[in-house]
């Protein structure tokens, strides 16, 4: 890693732009509109590739060595997700041309998308199972775990609301069989036939479920959306950690385009254009901060918010620096398009963390619902547990106890050279040890965290810079450059919501546009970890665990959508909002730093 890192630095970026620029003068005498037209045709391609093109290439599925048929499996995953993604973008219409059944709270659900999401949530029950089979042991238990608790939730009822005394058996027969497949090939390797076998069971599984509901609606109650609802509820924590990290997937667009701009930009580092870039995107940032204060909101935007904002931004700077300087004594530099894949080997990871601290309460609760729809008048059904006081008192310490191990994860990845990941670490650690204020201030002393003060903050620091370094004369074309794209990245990241809020507008449910984008993203950007294989997980078990992870999640975002209410089952959109808060900023902060290095030490940015 040191030697990749090494060879960007000296060579991999400022070779090509001074061929690039070298060979510009001779064009230009032969034919000078060419030569522009080309200049921009060159810019644009390198920035299109650079953003969209070489991410999808380097993190989509791959198969290398799949097992026989998992290439169809995994066809059929991506069918899934496409339907699943259609169904939340005409989610609007569907509902206008529907029959709603209403149930609960008054929620309306589309009457002829009940068999559709059955299939797609028995797709991805059946996914989980078939991944989890393959790999360790804690992940065999969870996935039948759950596996169980859906078919269970859909078919296990009193006699008296299964209409047929057999049912209940038949479905009882069905968990066994699942078990007893599990258990069978528990230490075999892969085959394509079970997942056919699981999907199969789960599916009949929740067939029967609506085989039931056919006697409820005798008495007037359509069990079907209810049990949508559950199963929506209790798969919907499997997604969350999905649904946070889509969050940051707008800042990563963000800094992967300031970074192919800039380093296209590059080519003109011994002329005159840098300073007139730097010029014009610092006049249209200044215009930009003094819009913002303007329409600032006296309340989120206060001079609190502005204090702590220039503390936070202090902290980050204090600790890119500290990991700056361990990873020079290994004479590594951070690779700033890198960060983006940094954050995604990375980042999952943290969320599923911070998610898993409430996830056994989650699961006990599911399973009390579970029981109480055997015997509606037991002790389970009577049996009432508030968890959100328990779930308030353990969220900020464990954010503090995480942010502080990803400080010392940092600490020993600067140490080895890995200066990249060191910095997106330290970065997200900052920033979870920000977000767990109360424990230091306390419910009465207000200390917000706006990433738009954080931004203008930022913004105000690289004005000063260069004003320092026009005052001592060292602002060469490079430092200009750099300065540029921090601002540019600022920028851009200030408009961070150009794509929920039109696409939200579209949708009519604005809840879903951030988690449609973040899932889409990620599944072709963020999946490359599913092309290696180790020796706990196999190259099927990841590959079926992307699928699983990304075809619940959009289908309980569909679910979600359909109803017009995810707050009824797991309301995603929260989760986005924190995890752009956390892994977006974070992320944006470790490129701030990494640029600010390169233009404050005189070097392209890589």
């Amino acid at each position: 890693m040191p030697t990749d890192f090494g060879s960007a630095a000296g060579s991999g970026v400022m070779p090509g732009s001074t061929d690039a620029t070298s060979s510009d003068p001779s064009l230009g005498s032969e034919r000078p509109p060419g030569r522009s037209r080309s200049r921009l045709e060159r810019f644009v391609s390198g920035l299109y590739r650079q953003t969209l093109v070489e991410p999808i290439e380097q993190g989509r599925l791959r198969d290398l060595e799949w097992p026989y048929e998992l290439r169809s499996i995994v066809l059929a995953g991506y069918i899934v997700f496409v339907i699943a993604g259609l169904m939340v973008i005409f989610s609007g219409l569907i509902r206008e041309h529907s029959t709603l059944i209403v149930f609960g709270s008054g929620l309306g659900l589309p009457e002829q998308m009940i068999w559709p999401l059955v299939l797609l949530l028995s797709f991805g029950v059946a996914s989980l199972m078939a991944a989890a089979q393959h790999g360790p042991w804690w992940l065999k238990v969870l996935g039948l775990l759950f596996t169980l608790i859906v078919m269970g939730t859909w078919s296990l009822r009193s006699p008296s609301l299964a209409g047929w005394a057999g049912w209940p058996v038949i479905a009882a027969s069905l968990m066994v069989a699942m078990l007893l497949l599990v258990i069978i090939r528990w230490r075999r390797g892969f085959a394509w036939w079970e997942f056919a076998v699981m999907w199969a069971l789960v599916g009949f599984g929740m067939t029967i479920g609506v085989a039931e509901t056919r006697e409820a609606k005798i008495y007037g109650s359509d069990l079907n959306p209810l049990n949508l609802q559950q199963t929506a509820a209790v798969l919907g924590y499997l997604a969350l950690p999905a649904a946070t990290f889509a969050g940051a997937s707008v800042a990563e667009v963000t800094v992967r385009a300031t970074v192919a701009a800039t380093q296209n930009a590059q080519r003109f580092a011994k002329q005159g254009w840098p300073y007139l870039i730097l010029i014009v995107v610092l006049c249209i940032r200044l215009a930009q901060c003094v819009w913002l204060i303007a329409e600032r909101d006296p309340v989120v935007e206060s001079l609190t918010a502005l204090l702590w904002a220039s503390a936070l931004v202090a902290a980050f700077a204090v600790v890119g620096l500290i990991m700056l300087r361990l990873s020079q004594r290994q004479r590594a530099v951070p690779v700033v398009s890198e960060l983006g894949d940094e954050l995604g080997r990375v980042g999952f990871t943290i969320a599923a963390v911070l998610i898993a601290v409430t996830l056994p309460v989650q699961v006990f609760l599911s399973v009390l619902q579970v029981l109480a729809s055997l015997e509606p008048g037991g002790a389970a059904a009577r049996l009432s547990f508030d968890i959100t006081p328990l779930v308030t008192r353990i969220v900020d310490p464990s954010r503090v106890l995480v942010g502080v191990v990803l400080i010392i994860l940092a600490v020993r990845a600067a140490r080895r050279g890995q200066s990249s990941r060191a910095l997106v670490l330290g970065c997200i650690g900052v920033m979870l040890v920000a977000l767990a204020r109360q424990l230091l201030f306390g419910d009465r002393t207000p200390a917000p965290i706006n990433p738009d003060a954080l931004n203008l903050v930022a913004s105000a620091v690289v004005v000063v810079a260069v004003a320092i370094l026009l005052v001592r004369r060292s602002l060469t074309p490079q430092r200009a450059l750099a300065f540029a794209g921090m601002l540019i990245l600022s920028a851009l990241f200030s408009y961070r919501d150009f794509i929920s809020d039109p696409l939200g507008a579209v949708l009519g449910f604005s809840g879903a546009a951030l988690v449609l984008f973040g899932l889409t993203w990620d599944l072709f950007t963020g999946s490359g970890w599913a092309n290696r294989e180790s020796r706990r997980f196999s190259r099927s078990t990841r590959v079926l665990l992307v699928l699983t992870n990304y075809v619940l999640s959009m289908t309980v975002l569909a679910y979600a959508a359909l109803i017009r209410d995810g707050s009824t089952t797991i309301y995603f959109d929260p989760f986005a909002r924190l995890g752009d808060l956390i892994f977006g900023t974070a992320l944006v902060a470790a490129a701030a730093v990494a640029i600010f290095d390169c233009a404050w030490r005189n070097r392209p940015i890589v």
